[in-house]
């Protein structure tokens, strides 16, 4: 049986081997390195005790040439004695001594001057000597005479006498004017002198000067420890440096020694200072080896891990490769009805009219919305109008051509597009298949049978836009017709039916700014007791002050923020306007009256909405009975039980509710009974004909009846003639409000009314 080692098994052995290497390559690094860095420093060690050592030897030379420069300058002075004797033959011994004695005075490095003639007979001293014995016989063991070679300087053997012991007594020729050898003059030089004159020369404890002639016999020797004379002691063990210079023109050289520590002393010191940096580098050189080494190990466990988790992401990639196909089309299509989507339709659309342009044909866009969907998810559930969604699907792609375009927009809206349409006739029997064939009844929607019908809009290309978003918003204007018609209806667009929706869209995108930007003011409309004539108190009307348009009225913009979900916003803004002007009216003295304000049915689902209103009276010191809530008979019906729960927090805290346009809901006498309603509203359609229709006069008496009946007071609506009141007047309606007593004022001509509450008809 073959074995067969996966892609991923080569990988894994290769990367391994790798990590091997790695590791190989880095201890192999470090090695070399280290190797590099020694040998370096080694080298230049070497070359830095050679620099030192050729430092010392120039430093000896330098030394040396010194020393016997100096000497020769003290000799010379020694030969210009000799000079000043030559001609001791013509002037005389006497002479001569004066003249010697006269220049030696003074002189601190000849102690004793002597005159000797050839055969060693001493002829002059300028003082006497203990050892001049020992002058003459040396003299005498030269035999020199006239004719002999003249000697540039002959040194005398030392006095054994301790006194004289550190005395060197030099014979310098005297020659005379003719060249010739006729005596010798006897210098005895003052070594004490050199030690004065070479005791601050540092040469080290070792090192030492060395005067030497050239027979090899040393004449003096100065050192740390000081001068010695003739030494012939030991030499030391210890390594030295040494270097000699000869005197010029004379037999002596000066041998400069120091010993080989105390040259490299200053060496010696970096040395070990260098070494020991180069311990601690090599040391973190091989700790951040180890750790590297280590932290490969480690990495090469985590990349082991990686590789084992490679399969696993191979068979993911390769899963979404797979999926991907499928992705795509899900990106095109409705998940539920496997249609196109709104993306891949706008796109296949596009490019039908393009086609349509080129080749001068006719498209159709047909918008379709089911009718009472909405009733089938909410009474046999959201499964069965799936089921019913995807039936309607099935039948569109059994109905038309494969050559039309086919999408659901979402909910139970579809789109079609009729491609290479002849004329508008063939439109026509199309959409009346389609309304036959989709009202047809849907059986065995998980054991339901559902019958519904389409309302179909239906715009052409090119007739009726050029632009597929054109195109759908007409066709959607279109069906929307078609619907008002009926279910199972089809219309086609005409230029008549388009709505104002601009206007629509501008208003509901600028809401939000009409609260920010003050653009929101309250009217107050009087309520008036029909008694008396007296104003009771005020209904707060919004009006929308548009910088464009002018003043808009609430039937406009109302349903609009209804829609859009801003109408929380506006009424949240009415309670803050309303309660900020009983405060200003309040600060001002005048007598207050209650303010009724409207509220949505969409806050009456706000259990937060009691302390709310609580909250904003408290914040401007406005008592509760000034502030009155109406709402309608629709906005308690969406949800009775959280509504009434609203109310009854509202009528605890001491605010009245109102049951606004009563007439015009469903009227339910039993909400009327369990809600906390303390007045009812007779809507306006109810006052407008209660003088000419038997029916409104009979509605209106009836309730005002039935509401006293219960303990409710009654205002009416829409009061506008004299006949109107007198009818309201006799069947005993309690307040009433309308233009017959005065139209919405601003809040200065309610300020004006406040003062005044006493309001004759108008």
């Amino acid at each position: 049986m073959p074995i067969s080692i996966s892609p991923f098994s080569i990988r894994s052995i290769r990367s391994r081997s790798t990590w091997r290497w790695l590791r190989v390559a880095l201890l192999g690094t470090s090695f070399i390195v280290l190797v590099l860095i020694w040998g370096f420093t080694l080298h230049g060690v070497q070359r830095q005790k050679q620099l030192s050592l050729l430092n010392a030897r120039a430093a000896q030379n330098n030394l040396s040439t010194v020393v016997a420069e100096n000497l020769r300058q003290l000799l010379q002075d020694g030969q210009a004695y000799a000079s000043n004797a030559a001609d001791w033959q013509t002037r005389g011994i006497a002479q001569t001594g004066l003249n010697l004695g006269a220049q030696r005075r003074g002189d601190v490095v000849y102690n004793r001057l002597a005159l000797f003639d050839l055969q060693g007979n001493m002829l002059y001293a300028t003082s006497p000597s203990n050892d001049k014995q020992s002058i003459t016989r040396f003299i005498r063991q030269q035999s020199l005479d006239e004719k002999a070679t003249k000697p540039a300087l002959l040194i005398a053997p030392q006095s054994p006498l301790y006194s004289q012991s550190w005395q060197v007594p030099l014979l310098f020729p005297v020659l005379t004017p003719q060249g010739r050898l006729s005596a010798l003059l006897e210098a005895d030089f003052d070594l004490g002198y050199l030690r004065h004159l070479y005791q601050s020369l540092d040469i080290g404890e070792s090192g030492d000067i060395r005067i030497v002639t050239d027979a090899g016999l040393e004449l003096a020797r100065a050192s740390y420890s000081g001068l010695q004379i003739a030494y012939s002691g030991p030499e030391s063990s210890i390594p030295m440096i040494s270097i000699s210079h000869p005197v010029p023109d004379y037999p002596l050289s000066i041998s400069v020694n120091q010993g080989m520590d105390d040259v490299l002393t200053g060496f010696n010191v970096g040395k070990h200072e260098q070494i020991s940096s180069m311990l601690l580098l090599s040391a973190m050189i091989i700790g951040i080896t180890l750790w590297a080494s280590h932290l490969l190990y480690q990495l090469r466990a985590y990349f082991d891990d990686l590789l084992d988790s490679e399969t696993e992401k191979q068979r993911l990639i390769e899963q979404l490769e797979g999926e991907k196909k499928r992705a795509y089309e899900l990106a095109a299509h409705d998940h539920l009805t496997g249609l196109l989507n709104r993306r891949m339709f706008t796109e296949m659309a596009a490019s039908h009219m393009a086609g349509a342009r080129r080749n001068r044909h006719s498209n159709a866009i047909l918008f379709i919305d089911l009718d009472r969907f909405k009733s089938v998810n909410d009474t046999l559930g959201h499964n069965v109008g799936d089921r019913l969604l995807q039936g309607v699907a099935h039948r569109l792609r059994d109905t038309l051509r494969e050559s039309d375009v086919i999408a659901r927009f979402g909910g139970d809206e579809f789109v079609l597009m009729l491609t290479t349409i002849e004329n508008e006739a063939d439109i026509e029997v199309i959409a009346g298949k389609l309304v036959q064939v989709l009202s047809q009844p849907y059986t065995n929607l998980d054991g339901h049978t559902v019958q519904t019908s389409p309302s179909i809009g239906i715009a052409i290309y090119p007739r009726d836009g050029s632009s597929i978003e054109t195109l759908l918003l007409n066709a959607d204007a279109a069906m929307y017709r078609a619907k008002n018609n009926g279910p199972g209806n089809y219309a086609f667009f005409d230029a008549s039916i388009k709505n104002n929706s601009p206007l629509e869209f501008e208003l509901e995108q600028r809401l939000p700014s009409a609260i920010s930007d003050h653009e929101l003011i309250l009217h107050y409309q009087p309520k008036v007791e029909l008694q008396s004539f007296r104003i009771t108190g005020f209904e707060a009307l919004i009006r929308w002050q548009h910088p464009q348009h002018g003043m808009i009225f609430p039937n406009t913009f109302i349903p609009i923020a209804e829609a859009s979900g801003h109408i929380v916003n506006i009424c949240n803004w009415v309670i803050e306007a309303a309660c900020r002007q009983l405060n200003q009216w309040q600060a001002a003295g005048l007598t207050l009256l209650p303010v009724a304000i409207n509220l949505s049915g969409k806050q009456l689902h706000d259990r937060k909405l009691a302390d709310n209103i609580v909250n904003t009276l408290a914040r401007y010191n406005v008592p509760a009975e000034l502030l009155e809530i109406e709402v309608t008979e629709s906005s308690l019906v969406e949800n009775i039980e959280i509504a009434g729960a609203i109310l009854d927090e509202l009528v605890n805290a001491g605010i009245k509710i109102s049951l606004d346009d009563f007439g015009t809901g469903f009227s339910s006498l039993g909400y009327i009974r369990t809600l906390p309603i303390n007045t009812i509203k007779i809507d306006r359609a109810f006052i407008r004909d209660i003088t000419n229709s038997h029916d409104d006069a009979v509605i209106a008496t009836s309730t005002i009846t039935l509401a006293h009946n219960l303990g409710m007071n009654v205002v009416a609506e829409g009061i506008e003639t004299r006949d109107q009141l007198i009818h309201l007047k006799t069947a005993g309606c309690d307040e009433g409000q309308g233009y017959l007593f005065s139209r919405p004022v601003s809040a200065d001509a309610a300020c004006l009314l406040l003062q005044d509450l006493t309001r004759a008809m108008a």
